[in-house]
C-alpha cells in the first residue's frame, strides 16, 4: 500500500515538474507565446437571380487562381442585352434615314434653285431680244426724230431687267437660307440621336461586362469546401453557390499565458513561425485583445490540467506559406 502511494506521488511529481519546464520553455522567461492558425471559409454568393448552366467542381478539389468554378446565365440580363442592341440599331438606322432624308430635300432645293435662276435668264433673254429688236426697228424707221423716245423705251426695258434680277436673287436667298435651316436641324437631330445611341451603347458594355462578371472564378488558391446549387437550377440573388476553405491561413489567435508579459499593443509588428516547420514563417501585426479563454486542444500540454490564456488577434498578409490550424509561436 505505501509503495502504491509513493508511485502515485512520484507521477505527481513528474507531472509537476513537466508543466513546469513547459511553462519556462514556452510562457516564461521570453516575449514569445503559442497560437494556432485560422482560416476562414468564404462563401461565393450571387448578386442578381440566375440559372446555373455548370458547375466545374467538387468539395474537396483544389483550385488555383483564375478556376472557374460556376457558369451562370441572367435571362433578363440576356433579354436587357438584346434590347439594348435592338435600340442601338434602331438608332443607327434612324440616322441613315434622317441623313437619305435631308440628301433629298437637298437636292430639291438646288433644283428649285436652278429652276428659279433659269426663269430669271430666260425672262431677261426675252427682254434683251425686245431691247435689240425695238433699238433695230427703231434705227430703221424712224432714225433720229424719235431718239428721246427710243431711250426712254430702252430705259424702261432696262430696269424691267433688273427688277426681275432683284426679284430673282431674293427668290435664290430664301432658298439658301432653307438649306442652311435644314442643315442646322439636321445636325441637331444628328447629335440627338448620337447622344443616345452612345447614352445606349454605354449602357450596353455595362450589361455584357455584368453577364460576364456571373461566372464565378477562384480569386485564390482554395479547397472547396461544400457546393451548394447544381446544373439548371435557379437561384435567387445573394444565394450561396459555393463556399471554399483557404490553402493558407487568413488569422491568426495566439495566447498569453499565466505571468507572461503583457505589455504587448496595438499595431505591433510580430514574427509568425511554424513550430512544425521552423523555416516557414511570415509577419504580422497585433490587430486586438481578446478575453482569457481555454487554450485548444493543440496547445494543451497536459490532458488532466486545463491551460487558459489571453486572447491575441493578428493579422498575417494573405499570400504565406503556413499551414491552416498548426501550432505556431509568436515572436
Amino acid at each position: 500500500m505505501l509503495k502504491r502511494i509513493n508511485s502515485f506521488y512520484v507521477i505527481i511529481a513528474v507531472l509537476f515538474v513537466g508543466l513546469l519546464a513547459i511553462n519556462n520553455r514556452y510562457f516564461k522567461g521570453s516575449s514569445s507565446f503559442l497560437g494556432v492558425t485560422y482560416s476562414k471559409v468564404y462563401n461565393i454568393k450571387i448578386e442578381k437571380p440566375a440559372i446555373v448552366q455548370n458547375t466545374y467542381v467538387v468539395p474537396g478539389q483544389t483550385v488555383e487562381p483564375g478556376d472557374l468554378l460556376v457558369e451562370l446565365e441572367s435571362p433578363s440580363l440576356n433579354l436587357e442585352i438584346q434590347r439594348l442592341k435592338q435600340q442601338i440599331a434602331i438608332y443607327k438606322s434612324q440616322k441613315q434615314e434622317q441623313q437619305k432624308l435631308l440628301e433629298s430635300e437637298l437636292q430639291l432645293l438646288e433644283s428649285k434653285k436652278r429652276i428659279i435662276q433659269s426663269e430669271i435668264d430666260n425672262e431677261v433673254k426675252i427682254i434683251e431680244r425686245r431691247i435689240s429688236l425695238n433699238r433695230s426697228l427703231t434705227d430703221s424707221i424712224i432714225q433720229n426724230r424719235n431718239r428721246v423716245l427710243q431711250q426712254d423705251s430702252l430705259s424702261t426695258l432696262q430696269l424691267e431687267i433688273n427688277s426681275i434680277r432683284q426679284k430673282g436673287m431674293l427668290e435664290l436667298e430664301a432658298v439658301d437660307i432653307q438649306i442652311t435651316d435644314l442643315n442646322q436641324d439636321h445636325t441637331f437631330d444628328q447629335s440627338q440621336l448620337q447622344a443616345q445611341i452612345d447614352l445606349a451603347q454605354q449602357e450596353l458594355e455595362w450589361k455584357i461586362e455584368e453577364d460576364k462578371q456571373l461566372n464565378k472564378y477562384a480569386t485564390f488558391k482554395g479547397v472547396i469546401e461544400n457546393v451548394c446549387v447544381k446544373p439548371n437550377e435557379q437561384v435567387q440573388e445573394f444565394t450561396s453557390l459555393i463556399s471554399i476553405n483557404p490553402v493558407h491561413p487568413s488569422s491568426v489567435v495566439g495566447y498569453l499565458v499565466g505571468k507572461k508579459e503583457r505589455d504587448k499593443r496595438l499595431g505591433q509588428r510580430v514574427i509568425v513561425r511554424s513550430l512544425e516547420h521552423s523555416e516557414i514563417e511570415t509577419t504580422g501585426s497585433i490587430i486586438g485583445f481578446g478575453s482569457v479563454v481555454l487554450l485548444p486542444n493543440v496547445l494543451q500540454q497536459s490532458t488532466t490540467i486545463q491551460t487558459f490564456g489571453l486572447e491575441v488577434f493578428i493579422e498575417i498578409p494573405e499570400e504565406n506559406e503556413l499551414p491552416v490550424g498548426e501550432k505556431i509561436i509568436v515572436k
